[in-house]
């Protein structure tokens, strides 16, 4: 049996749940089907009898307005069509979201008046869940977004929460409209690691995790995005994920990472780090052919310092003369305090005789600085130091240990000698 249109259109209608409104405009006439009583909780006969005004005391009294405006704009040809959501009174009590949509039939379609129809559909449930994702949105302490890639490459973001603004300084509008806004934001130094990292992620769909910096009027925050992919039958991928700020959790790392490395009473680098930095110049050596030097030095007499004056005059002579090393080295060369009394510099691209009169300059400027006990006797400090080069050629079996030997070597030389001076050792 063939369907007629009017079987396919009960079908339909029955199919979508959707209610149905026809609205005479020269006669005022209205008819609704039972679906749009229904949905609101009554049957047709509880709403008799049946006229526009039916429709208006149902409707929420603040979205009247913008249902007359969006049907004045269709009327008036400024729309393709008459549609908006509105509020509806449900029997119950409650406030139903309505979508309502339209289109004008005239005597070009064969009528004689002119008839207004359309449907309304029930979409408390999505407008209630989009209110709750942009109330979630607005309390969590990032962004909330949808990345989507296609198969030939291109990318757009087709959600992004309102804190965008906060975070890259655009819009949420506009990092939809235009990815590359919110691209264009991040550090350059980081940009190619982030893309690199999306494309990771796309190959293997894992978690996407990084951590990465953005600049916003010349301010810069470190950020960190987490999103899990879906990937469709076509190849489209789309991940649904969050961006936080994680500012706070850097310094921390940072200041963390600074007291690893560094020396409590003197600021200066620790013996931690010097060794990972003379295994990182051992193998620069190697490659580029380089050559750098190593200073050792020794305070002389640093117990008797303690023992006549005591220890906190002790670590005052500790933190001068680290303050002095620190003023005259160049910004590439590495000091640390490695023991007590005991400093190492590193000094790259630095041959050994370069190396020596540096190491010479600092010992006569320690000799002439003048110190100050607690008592107010004023005292000089001298030390000894071993100077050791080294250059990439060199085939030794453990580099590191044999210059820290050979520095040592050159260091008890020097005290051996009388103290108070440089000894450069030439071989090893």
């Amino acid at each position: 049996m063939e369907l007629t249109p009017e079987i396919r259109l009960k079908a339909i209608l029955e199919g979508t749940g959707a209610g149905t409104w026809e609205w005479n405009l020269d006669t005022q006439e209205v008819i609704y089907n039972d679906r749009w009583a229904q949905m609101l909780g009554y049957g047709l006969a509880e709403l008799q009898p049946i006229n526009f005004q039916t429709w208006e005391d149902l409707c929420h009294p603040n979205d009247l307005h913008e249902a007359r405006v969006a049907l004045a704009r269709y009327l008036n040809n400024e729309a393709g069509q008459f549609e908006c959501v509105i509020r509806m009174h449900h029997k119950s009590g409650e406030w139903r979201y309505i979508h309502t949509r339209g289109t004008l039939l005239t005597d070009e379609q064969g009528m004689d008046t002119r008839w207004l129809m359309g449907t309304h559909l029930d979409v408390t449930r999505e407008v209630v869940s989009q209110h709750h994702l942009e109330q979630l949105s607005r309390s969590l302490p990032g962004i909330i977004y949808t990345f989507v890639r296609e198969p030939d490459g291109r990318y757009y973001f087709s959600f992004l929460s309102e804190k965008t603004l906060d975070f890259y300084g655009v819009s949420a509008e506009d990092g939809v409209r235009d990815p590359e806004r919110i691209f264009n934001m991040i550090h350059p130094d980081d940009l190619a690691m982030v893309h690199e990292s999306i494309n990771e992620s796309a190959r293997t769909l894992e978690e996407w995790v990084c951590e990465y910096r953005v600049v916003v009027n010349d301010r810069v925050s470190w950020v960190r995005g987490v999103a899990r992919p879906e990937q469709d039958p076509d190849g489209t991928i789309c991940w649904h994920g969050m961006v936080t700020n994680i500012d706070r959790q850097k310094t921390l790392e940072l200041e963390l990472e600074q007291l690893s490395i560094t020396d409590e009473l003197t600021g200066l680098y620790n013996r931690r780090y010097m060794l990972r930095k003379l295994d990182e110049s051992v193998a620069e050596s190697k490659r580029y052919g380089d050559t750098f030097s190593l200073v050792s030095l020794d305070i002389d007499f640093f117990k008797a310092i303690n023992d006549a004056y005591g220890h906190p005059t002790g670590d005052a002579v500790l933190r001068g003369f680290s303050e002095l090393v620190a003023q005259r080295m160049r910004e590439s060369d590495i000091v640390a305090r490695t023991g007590g009394e005991e400093f190492i510099i590193l000094m790259p691209h630095t041959s050994l005789e370069e190396a020596q009169a540096v190491a010479e300059s600092l010992r006569l400027a320690l000799e002439t600085t003048d110190f100050l006990s607690d008592d107010g006797e004023t005292f000089n400090v001298t030390f000894s130091a071993g100077v050791v080069s080294w250059s990439g050629g060199q085939m030794v079996k453990n580099p590191v240990r044999e210059l820290l030997a050979a520095c040592d070597h050159s260091l008890y030389a020097a005290k051996r000698s009388g103290r108070n001076r440089v000894v450069a050792k030439t071989g090893y």
